[in-house]
């Protein structure tokens, strides 16, 4: 007989198997319990758990995680409106773990103003296939700002453009002399966005050095995104000029 561990799972489900049969339900009233939701859900189709989120106090947190036996019936349910303690209840196929941290898009800093939208997809092909190329256009100067997103159609392709790697970690690619910073962008509500969004915040309190981060790291007008808005340390892409050591970030650390 097959083992099984305290949330009733024999020890050979994959966690991909459980993910595929999980649903994430959000805005719960503080006061709704893990038997209200079991209750409720179970006329759905069978439970195997109900993970109600906590905090440190005990207090809810105002979402939860149920898996049910049968993963075919979250099709079904997702589809319905859902309430719970008289309110409406936002209920989402949760996502599985193993893609918590992909994305198909890539956000590509430092780009000069000679480099042309044909020349990065040609270079960026090489990963897999682009479906659009997102720029942002200075609204005082009119002209193309330091960087893009790159939205490709799988977000294998992210990885391979990155290496695997989740923000704020990045990998450097260069075209012909210009050296690009690319990392993965993930929708504002991520937690691994939030997170690096965060942090950012954290080192320009700390280091407010004009135009730059910690390290030197041009934010390249990152305003719109989520980002200050900044001069960058190469006003013409990593191969053009680079600004005076005054003009540069914590440390006179010039960027790469």
């Amino acid at each position: 007989m097959a083992g099984c561990n305290d949330e009733g799972f024999t020890m050979e489900d994959s966690v991909d198997d459980i993910d595929s049969r999980k649903i994430i339900v959000r805005l719960l009233e503080e006061s709704t319990t893990r038997e209200t939701i079991q209750s409720y859900f179970s006329s759905f189709g069978e439970i195997t758990d109900v993970d109600l989120k906590v905090d440190e106090t005990g207090k809810s947190r105002g979402f939860c995680f149920i898996t049910f036996q049968d993963g075919s019936v979250i099709d079904k349910l997702v589809e319905e409106q859902h309430f719970l303690d008289d309110k409406d209840v936002v209920v989402a196929r949760a996502i599985p773990y193993k893609d918590r941290t992909k994305t198909n898009k890539l956000f590509v800093g430092g780009l000069p103003e000679s480099l042309t939208e044909q020349e990065i997809t040609e270079f960026f092909d090489q990963f897999g296939p682009i479906e659009k190329i997102e720029t942002v256009i200075d609204q005082d100067t009119q002209r193309r700002k330091h960087f893009c997103f790159i939205v490709f159609a799988t977000t294998e392709a992210v990885e391979k453009a990155v290496n695997g790697k989740n923000p704020p970690r990045s990998v450097v690619h260069k075209i012909g002399k210009f050296r690009l910073e690319c990392r993965k962008k993930f929708p504002e509500g991520h937690p691994i966005q939030k997170k690096f969004k965060e942090m950012r915040k954290q080192q320009m309190e700390i280091y407010p050095g004009p135009g730059l981060d910690t390290f030197g790291y041009s934010y390249y007008g990152y305003s719109n995104y989520g980002y200050p808005t900044f001069q960058p340390a190469y006003p013409f892409g990593y191969g053009g000029p680079l600004r005076p050591s005054s003009q540069r970030g914590a440390f006179g650390y010039r960027p790469y």
